[in-house]
């Protein structure tokens, strides 16, 4: 037996290699008699699909023809029946109306004739109409079945046509494909061989080669063991680096977001609190408040039950939370409990100085407190619960509007840390004493913040704004239309009263006018009041027209001064324009006001009793703001010209309703125009503008008639209005001026004389010898 041969790895891959190459070439031999043959019968079912196209194409075509040529046909034929038909129509209607008109006596006879011959004629037409109908309908239909036949004819032989083709096709394909096949079978048979042979050296070559892998391989896995041991070594020295390293990473990763995390709080809260900072007003509406909202009963100790809103931020003020106390009756009586059964309260922060207006439905009341964080602060009680529910959908609206926020935050400042020693290697030596300086000088402390925020800057500028201007004023006038209707519609003792103004400084001041005088005046006279508040005094003049009337008065209290017979109407009245012009024209005015003194903040040691904390003075600090108006001086031509003079008109409207009457609804204005509907009812009425029923009359009490007249006891408290609807802070409360003079009256009483004293040269008190009456008309509920 022969030593075996071992081939070679390079043998082997170069057997495989020949191989690989002649397989490639058999394709290649194969490769386009497979992709001829395949075109050609591609190209031969091609022509025959185009053909059986084609020949389906032309018999749909010819069937088309066929119906439109029939169609045609018969549409030809009808219209010729229709136009024979309508051509003997007028004839046989000409003969018609011929024998009518010639043998009227015979027409009976005559129109059987004409309608049996028309029926026989028109019987005759619809016969031979049929007929040709159904010449027409066979002449189609024998057409249209040897139409049919030869199409028919048509498809069978090109259908025998193109299964002789396909046939013809498929033996062409299966004996290109048995040759083929063949020619693949001899070249296979000649590489197997050859395969063969080079399989037995390749074997001869890789018994060899074999041996000597064996004898490597050994060699591999004693130098694998080797490095095995010094990779695993390595391994675990990185390992242990690695895990030092990342937990460094990680400690320092960790520190970084709890600094991350810190900052972002800080940067929410800020952001809330900027977001919050321009809310005014904050409103907690309570559902079912009728059910809801009862108080306690008889049994338990505590008069109040308390509700409590859920927390908010507003205006820079946090953990802000509103309180409603709802109050039951007490058996023995208390303070303030006919003012109502409702309190509010506002918890705030420690620190927080509010200024604030708490509303509960429509009554509102303003508060300012320093808050401890311990106790609320809110209003006494001052409302009905039921009458401020909303009676429409049973809901309650609590609510708060910040006008001044103060708030201090103390900000703690953290010391610098000083640069270690690790961090000074390398630095210089003046470096180092300056580090050394810095960490000396640094001091522990914190910084205070005050955050201000005022949301009632602009009604306090409007207020002080519209307080300048009406200083300014020196003349006011108020224009009454349609004057020949006033007396008619006005009888005696009923006025009309102009709106409120300010002029010179004072407040609340309004004209009262009588068309028919006030509590006997003379018969074709008019009165004309001037209302003023309490702790006013005037030295100014009345007009009526050109009709002039000085008016000096100081008010005690809140009430109206004039001229019961101030001048006759018609002396008043413009004639051209039918108008009254009544004007106020003030030379000076003085008020005295009251204020409660600023005190400090709450210190330990203070020494102040609780009635000084609370600012709640036994007696009100008086004080006097004298305005002065220069009364003109005398120009060229004789005219006045006034430095600082302004005049304000009066809106042409009138109220039945004066500024004494504080009782009721709001005062309602009427134009002059309404004047014009008036009617007679057992006197002189006005009718209304909304009224109800049939429109019927109303005559509106005047302040005299209404109320009882005389000077009051009480002194009235005023309010501002801004432009938001809200309430701003009330202004000082008014006191009495010493009594004096003969204008000291009772409270109930009518004062009438001939003579008034009011202010004259040096404060000396003049006589009016043409003042008829002075009435200082008020109301005691003022």
């Amino acid at each position: 037996m022969p030593k075996p041969v071992y081939a070679t790895a390079q043998e082997l891959e170069d057997a495989v290699k020949k191989l690989e190459g002649q397989i490639t070439a058999c394709q290649n031999k194969i490769g386009p008699a497979v992709k001829g043959s395949e075109t050609t019968l591609k190209a031969e079912i091609t022509k025959v699909a185009d053909n059986v196209t084609a020949n389906a194409k032309t018999t749909q075509e010819a069937v088309e023809r066929c119906g439109k040529d029939s169609k045609a046909f018969t549409d030809q034929k009808v219209g010729g029946l229709r136009d024979e038909i309508m051509g003997l129509l007028p004839t046989l209607e000409s003969k018609i109306n011929t024998v009518d008109s010639s043998l009227t006596t015979k027409i009976d006879g005559v129109n059987r004739d004409v309608r049996q011959a028309l029926a026989d004629e028109l019987k005759a037409l619809c016969d031979r109409i049929d007929k040709e109908f159904e010449k027409c309908r066979a002449d189609f239909q024998s057409a249209d079945q040897a139409e049919a036949k030869v199409t028919a004819a048509n498809l069978t032989e090109q259908r025998a046509q193109l299964d002789a083709s396909i046939s013809n096709t498929a033996q062409e394909a299966d004996r290109l494909l048995g040759e083929s096949r063949k020619a693949l079978e001899k070249a296979l048979q000649k590489a197997v061989d050859t395969q063969s042979k080079s399989d037995a050296a390749r074997d001869e070559k890789s018994t060899r080669s074999e041996s000597e892998i064996w004898l490597k391989l050994d060699r591999l896995d004693e130098l694998l063991k080797e490095l095995d041991e010094k990779s695993a070594e390595a391994t675990e020295n990185l390992r242990q680096e690695a895990h030092g390293t990342i937990k460094e990473l990680k400690d320092h990763a960790v520190g970084r977001l709890d600094g991350h995390d810190e900052e972002g709080l800080k940067i929410r809260t800020a952001m809330l609190e900027v977001e919050n900072l321009a809310t005014r007003r904050v409103d907690w509406i309570i559902k079912d408040a009728s059910k809801r909202l009862r108080p306690n009963s008889a049994s338990k100790a505590s008069l109040h039950t308390s509700w409590f809103s859920p927390k908010f931020d507003m205006a820079g003020a946090h953990g802000l939370q509103l309180e409603l106390q709802l109050f039951r009756q007490s058996d023995i009586g208390v303070e303030g409990e006919s003012s109502g059964d409702v309190a509010i309260f506002l918890w705030a922060c420690k620190g927080m100085n509010l200024v604030y207006k708490l509303f509960c439905g429509g009554k509102s009341q303003t508060c300012e407190k320093v808050f401890n964080g311990r106790v609320p602060y809110g209003t006494s009680r001052y409302c009905w619960l039921k009458e401020q529910i909303n009676k429409e959908d049973d809901t309650l609206k609590i609510g708060v509007e910040i006008l001044e926020a103060v708030r201090e935050l103390e900000h703690v400042l953290k010391p610098i840390p000083p640069p270690t020693a690790e961090e000074l290697v390398g630095a210089s030596q003046v470096e180092k004493e300056l580090a050394e300086k810095m960490a000396l000088k640094q001091v522990p402390g914190s910084l205070m913040f005050r955050r201000h925020v005022n949301n009632r800057i602009l009604d306090q500028v409007k207020s002080q704004v519209d307080a300048m201007r009406s200083r300014m004023v020196r003349r006011v006038e108020w224009r009454l239309e349609n004057a020949g209707k006033l007396r008619k519609c006005f009888p005696a003792n009923e006025s009309m009263c102009s709106a409120s103004f300010n002029a010179a400084g004072v407040e609340g001041l309004q004209l009262i006018f009588y068309p028919n005088g006030y509590n006997g005046a003379t018969d074709g006279f008019c009165s004309l009041y001037l209302y003023g508040p309490a702790g006013a005094t005037l030295k100014c003049n009345l007009y009526v027209g050109d009709q002039k009337r000085d008016a000096n008065h100081t008010y005690d209290v809140a009430g109206a001064f004039g001229r019961t017979n101030f001048c006759r109407f018609d002396a008043g009245v413009e004639q051209v324009t039918d108008t009254i012009t009544l004007a106020l024209e003030i030379d000076e005015a003085h008020q005295d006001m009251a204020a409660t003194v600023a005190h400090p903040k709450v210190a330990p040691g203070d020494a102040r009793n609780m009635a000084q904390i609370e600012g709640s003075a036994s007696a009100p600090i008086e004080s006097t703001v004298k305005l002065s108006h220069a009364s003109g001086q005398v120009g060229s031509g004789g005219k006045s010209k006034a430095a600082f003079e302004e005049r304000r008109v009066l809106p042409s409207l009138w109220t039945a309703k004066s500024l004494a009457d504080k009782a009721g609804k709001n005062a309602e204005f009427h134009s002059f125009d309404e004047l014009g509907q008036t009617t007679s009812k057992g006197g002189f009425g006005r009718r209304t503008r909304g009224g109800g029923g049939d429109g019927g009359d109303f005559s509106p009490s005047s302040p005299t008639t209404s109320l009882q007249l005389g000077a009051s006891q009480s002194l009235p408290g005023f309010k501002d209005s801004d432009a938001g609807g809200y309430e701003s802070t009330p202004l000082p409360k008014l006191t009495k001026s010493p009594p004096g003079g003969e204008f000291a009256r009772t409270s109930s009483e009518w004062s009438v004389g001939t003579r008034s004293r009011g202010l004259g040269r040096g404060g000396k008190g003049v006589r009016s010898r043409s003042m008829a009456a002075t009435s200082p008309m008020t109301s005691p509920d003022v």
